[in-house]
């Protein structure tokens, strides 16, 4: 089995196995690793000699067979077959092959023959027709993923962490024309979100912001650009006001809107926040373990957590003078006696006076 390291290094230096076999939970890296192949072995941005086909819908025989029919655009082909019944683990209640074992075992020496009889005809590094497979998962019992594992190369696409995920940032930033230095790395990494998707995307976008002239990806386009995670800057806002850090709370808010954030999609998960939170000082007050706190908020352990320190430090009234207020401006808000945005700027002021000690003075929110 190989690494991804170790593929994409030799699809680099345009050294291909005739056979490949892709699969695991990350789709981002399978997606990426084939069209890394298709732009080293058919060309950059060309697509005719590609065929990407169902496994389950298809015949291996037949379809190795169309491999060697003459191409009108290209000498070379690159054939895709998503998810093999013969490689992936069977379906539960499949009991098809149980009934008539003598059909299956033909099946799988169709299958084997097939490819082995491919494989005389292609020879590693200097094929010019490639068969990649890809499927979730495998059954490595069966006889046709020994034999890719033994004749081609097999590599597993699990999520990546830690060091693992800061090379691939850094690889993806140097694929995409520049550099990412070390504490920008770390600023997503500490974001939270490691979905490759959505990691691709940030760094296209700070790509394309940058001039032709800037070559390095710094913290501050980071901290500048960076879509994040609403739910995490809604913790981050909450927690600048239980501080009575007023400051921080307005700079947060002012990030926000450089992203383009609806100011009433924030009202509200400010409205429920607060609400969750007077949830949280209630199972406090109960004595409530705080293992309990996730199936008792409903929402994940590391937001359970967050609730929990900010409700031990969050007295009650003050939490629940913050949702009467809140009520006021939903109140406002719908009947268009004020703007969203100039509602979650006042709101912010008016909740860190309550936390300040200033209390709701009357109703006089305006």
């Amino acid at each position: 089995m190989f690494t991804y390291r170790d593929v994409t290094a030799k699809i680099e230096k345009k050294y291909f196995f005739s056979v490949y076999l892709f699969y695991g939970e990350e789709k981002y890296i399978i997606e990426e690793l084939i069209d890394r192949m298709t732009d080293a072995f058919l060309g950059s941005g060309e697509k005719y000699g590609r065929e990407k086909i169902s496994g389950e819908n298809s015949d291996l025989k037949e379809a190795i067979e169309g491999l060697f029919c003459g191409g009108l655009f290209t000498e070379k082909k690159m054939l895709i077959i998503e998810d093999p019944p013969y490689i992936i683990p069977p379906k539960r209640g499949d009991d098809s092959k149980k009934a008539n074992p003598l059909a299956g075992k033909e099946e799988k020496d169709r299958n084997v023959n097939a490819l082995m009889g491919f494989l005389k005809n292609e020879q590693a590094g200097k094929s010019s027709n490639i068969i990649i497979f890809t499927a979730s998962g495998v059954d490595r019992r069966r006889s046709l993923y020994k034999l890719i594992d033994q004749k081609g190369a097999v590599i597993e696409c699990k999520s990546l962490k830690g060091e693992a995920l800061a090379e691939w940032i850094c690889r993806r930033a140097e694929h995409l024309g520049k550099r990412i230095e070390r504490a920008a790395v770390e600023k997503l990494l500490n974001a939270g979100n490691h979905s490759l998707h959505f990691l691709a995307g940030e760094l296209e976008k700070y790509c394309n912001y940058l001039s032709d002239e800037e070559k390095i990806i710094t913290a501050e386009t980071v901290e500048a650009l960076f879509t994040g995670d609403i739910q995490g800057d809604v913790f981050k806002l909450a927690d600048a006001l239980t501080e009575g850090d007023p400051d921080a709370a307005r700079s947060i808010l002012a990030l926000l809107m450089r992203r383009r954030e609806k100011p009433l999609l924030l009202f509200f998960m400010l409205v429920r926040h607060y609400r969750l939170l007077l949830h949280a000082h209630s199972l406090l007050e109960e004595g409530i373990p705080a293992a309990e706190f996730t199936s008792a908020l409903g929402v994940h352990p590391y937001a359970a957590r967050k609730f929990l320190r900010q409700a031990g430090t969050c007295k009650r009234t003050v939490i629940e003078d913050t949702l009467v207020l809140l009520q006021e401006v939903d109140l406002k808000i719908k009947t268009g006696r004020i703007e969203p945005k100039q509602a979650l700027i006042l709101t912010l002021e008016r909740i860190n006076h309550l936390q300040n000690g200033a209390g709701l003075i009357g109703s006089g929110y305006k």
